[in-house]
């Protein structure tokens, strides 16, 4: 019985190839391609045999390989079985390309299996993308310190004796001086308080405040405690926080972190002094400055400073100061911009440039998230889903974005986190496409549609 019943799921999952071979032959004879043979001797490609039309290519094995010749009421019945089928994988368009090619060929077969591919509903959702990212580095221009902030959250860190485990730190995007706060909760009352009592009130109100969509940032106290100060929020866009300087300063504080605390995790805020000191007085690249000279006037003075004699420098007035301020904040700006560019270069050599218009149907990058009570893994999970609809643009790489099963729901995505979304019958920007195909020499050659 359990032998039976084993076979019946391999039968249930791997379909036969269900096909009319006799029927093949009569809709071959009714195929435009079988008169043009018979009229045409030079068709020396062709041959037909016991009633099928053949076709023939070159073959390093065999010589010579005969393909059957597959009329246009078969060809989805077998694309379906070469790609969809558990026993081909849903493998992408070379591979299911040449599956087909071992056994059948018609004229349009390189197109018909790269659109069938492309628009596998399965293959759109599960399949993980080879292709260069999309969006090219977008920069922002530098204003002066104090004009823009970024806030963000690191933790939840082990629970240490003053009961902290979390760490809100704040970036100046001019100067690159960075404030960092300890905090026990995460809570959006507590980083307003912080923000307001430590930042607002001591070095001014910023006309920005950059944060990435976490629940502290988007509720709805912080907002009324920025429009009371007047400060505009500015969110990262849906899975994707590299627009927000605190990315990069938090990869730097993990690292320094890291190296301190060893194998005594519950210190990790025992140096944040210290390292608040050295980041602030380090050079940055990107500035030609350290943070303590763009945001301060004047470089922080360490023991290392304090240690080794220099000469004495002269008093200037305050009028000199605030000139030589206005300077340096001036070069500060030609250095940013500069170092813009080279990031520039080095970013979009990775990256292509993805441009969707409002209407267009997408697939949205999903983040699944595993679940053992419910036998749910993320790795098994699909990679992308859709359909979702463009509602906007709102910048060269943001969209506003709602997905057709819940059209309440919109969201802002980066272009990184979206790609066009195919299906028969619906409209795409592609016009060509181009597929690798080995030769009978074993070379590779391109052939576009």
């Amino acid at each position: 019985m359990l032998a039976v019943c084993r076979a019946q799921k391999v039968s249930d999952n791997h379909a036969s190839l269900q096909i009319d071979w006799d029927g093949l032959a009569e809709e071959q004879q009714k195929d435009k391609v079988t008169p043009q043979i018979d009229c045409d001797p030079s068709k020396i490609h062709y041959t037909i045999e016991n009633g099928y039309l053949f076709h023939s290519v070159p073959s390093q094995q065999q010589g010579q390989k005969w393909q059957l010749v597959i009329p246009v009421c078969f060809r989805e019945e077998l694309l379906k079985f070469a790609h969809d089928s558990p026993l081909s994988g849903h493998f992408g368009q070379l591979k299911t390309l040449l599956q087909l090619l071992e056994v059948a060929y018609w004229p349009s077969i390189w197109k018909d299996v790269w659109k069938y591919c492309r628009d596998c509903q399965v293959y759109q959702q599960y399949k993980p993308s080879i292709t260069k990212l999309s969006g090219q580095l977008q920069s922002t221009p530098v204003v002066e310190p104090g004009h823009m902030l970024c806030v963000g959250l690191m933790g939840p860190f082990p629970r240490n004796t003053k009961q902290h485990e979390y760490l809100l730190v704040v970036v100046d995007y001019c100067s690159k001086w960075v404030e960092m706060f300890p905090m026990r909760t995460a809570k959006a009352h507590k980083v307003a308080r912080v923000l307001v009592e430590e930042i607002f009130t001591h070095w001014g109100t910023p006309a920005y405040l950059v944060s990435d969509r976490g629940a502290q940032f988007t509720s709805r106290l912080l907002t009324l405690v920025c429009q009371q100060w007047g400060v505009v929020q500015k969110l990262t866009t849906a899975y994707h926080p590299q627009t927000s300087l605190t990315e990069r300063i938090n990869c730097t504080l993990k690292m320094m972190t890291e190296s301190y605390v060893k194998d005594h995790h519950r210190h990790w805020d025992r140096w944040l002094p210290e390292f608040r000191f050295a980041i602030n007085s380090a050079w940055q690249e990107s500035t030609g400055f350290t943070p303590a000279e763009i945001a301060l006037g004047c470089p922080l003075k360490g023991p290392l400073e304090r240690a080794v004699p220099t000469p004495p420098r002269p008093d200037s007035p305050t009028y000199e100061l605030l000139e030589r301020q206005q300077e340096l904040v001036e070069t500060v700006k030609e250095n940013v911009e500069k170092a813009q560019l080279k990031q520039k270069r080095n970013y979009n050599r990775k990256r292509t440039v993805e441009d969707f218009q409002e209407g267009d149907l997408v697939s949205v990058r999903a983040h699944p998230v595993s679940k053992a009570q419910e036998g749910h893994m993320a790795k098994l999970a699909a990679r992308w889903k859709g359909p979702a609809k463009v509602c906007k643009r709102l910048g060269p790489v943001n969209y506003l974005i709602s997905f057709l099963d819940a059209l309440l729901v919109v969201d802002t995505f980066h272009v990184q986190n979206v790609k066009p979304f195919y299906g028969p019958g619906l409209r795409n920007t592609v016009t060509w496409m181009k597929i690798f195909i080995l030769s009978s020499r074993g070379q590779q050659r391109e052939k576009r549609f």
